[in-house]
């Protein structure tokens, strides 16, 4: 079953959940939350329970599972109001593997696709910086440890076989880039996605890399091939440019592409201030998010450089917006 949904020319993600569970259902994160909407797996389930329900309810395809800022060392930081002190290694690792039960739950028997949503080493820190890739010393073997043992926590248990797809996400650093796509050389049975982050407006990673050296080296010569690449948490007005670098990129590369993932956040002229921990600007924008990725997509269609589209949202994006998108992607299959 879920070998035949992969194969669909067309698939939809969830949106954002973290920004979700803030707005829409009151969740407030701070310092004391580090894992951020994996804190839910601790201390509220049900309503993580609610919004990924929700998400698949309003036509998602893929439901990320809660775990894009999950570390253990995040867990062992975490404050709880029932104990001393904070989660361990073990205690973790149980946590962080429900989190695949609730994301497979939302469907409600229908069926559907679960992501093991694993975001950028940054995104675990506090503040966060996966928008900076700013991480201190860490090196590239630092970062391929780090990916390694987050991902074997999921490989090394039964639940390794409700996931569909491993998608690692907000990458902001070609060396980290270089470490998942290692890491996925050596777990070899899960199809997976890189989708990376574009903050700026040169159309380059925040530690300076261009379209073409990052596709270069997503696809090292031998290696195994991720099943999608794109981009996520990347403002909409700048998705369609990034979307045509990537296919210069690749035919400069005579590279065949895979599929394209993108979920660009639906937050208008809003940014997040890392400091604050809070959005601020703007939110409006000129058309609605969804009008606006339709017609990028139906641009990207007419090219056909991709095997496939897998399209959703990010920060800010709630199930109204991935109903709106869904219907309007109705309109260019």
């Amino acid at each position: 079953m879920a070998k035949e949904l992969l194969e669909k020319p067309l698939l939809v993600l969830d949106g954002g959940l973290g920004t979700t569970l803030e707005d829409e259902h009151g969740v407030k994160f701070s310092s004391a939350t580090p894992l951020w909407s994996s804190h839910l797996l601790v201390e509220n389930t049900p309503t993580l329970k609610t919004v990924q329900q929700d998400f698949a309810s309003a036509g998602a395809d893929i439901i990320l599972t809660a775990t894009y800022q999950c570390s253990f060392e995040g867990f062992k930081n975490t404050k709880l109001a029932h104990k001393d002190g904070g989660i361990e290694l073990e205690e973790a690792k149980t946590y962080m593997l429900s989190a695949v039960d609730v994301a497979r739950e939302a469907f409600r028997g229908r069926r559907g696709l679960v992501a093991l949503s694993l975001g950028a080493y940054g995104a675990t820190m506090v503040p966060s910086t996966e928008y900076s890739g700013a991480y201190g010393s860490m090196t590239e073997n630092d970062l391929f440890n780090f990916h390694m043992q987050r991902i074997s926590a999921f490989k090394e248990s039964p639940k390794w076989e409700e996931i569909d797809v491993v998608a690692f996400e907000t990458l902001p650093r070609i060396d980290e880039v270089r470490a998942v796509v290692e890491v996925m050389q050596q777990v070899t049975d899960k199809p997976y996605w890189v989708s990376c982050v574009f903050p700026n407006d040169d159309q380059k990673l925040p530690d300076g890399t261009t379209v073409d050296e990052l596709v270069k080296t997503i696809f090292p010569k031998g290696a195994r091939q991720p099943w999608a690449i794109g981009l996520n948490c990347t403002k909409i007005h700048k998705v369609g440019g990034l979307i045509s670098a990537f296919e210069k990129a690749s035919a400069q590369l005579s590279l065949d592409l895979p599929r394209l993932v993108v979920y660009p956040d639906g937050a208008g002229n809003q940014v997040y201030d890392t400091k604050l921990q809070k959005w601020v600007g703007d939110n409006s924008d000129q058309k609605p998010w969804d009008v606006q990725l339709a017609d990028i997509l139906q641009e990207v269609t007419q090219r056909g450089a991709w095997k496939g589209i897998v399209v959703g949202g990010c920060c800010k994006t709630t199930p109204y917006h991935i109903r709106q998108l869904k219907t309007r992607l109705e309109e260019i299959k």
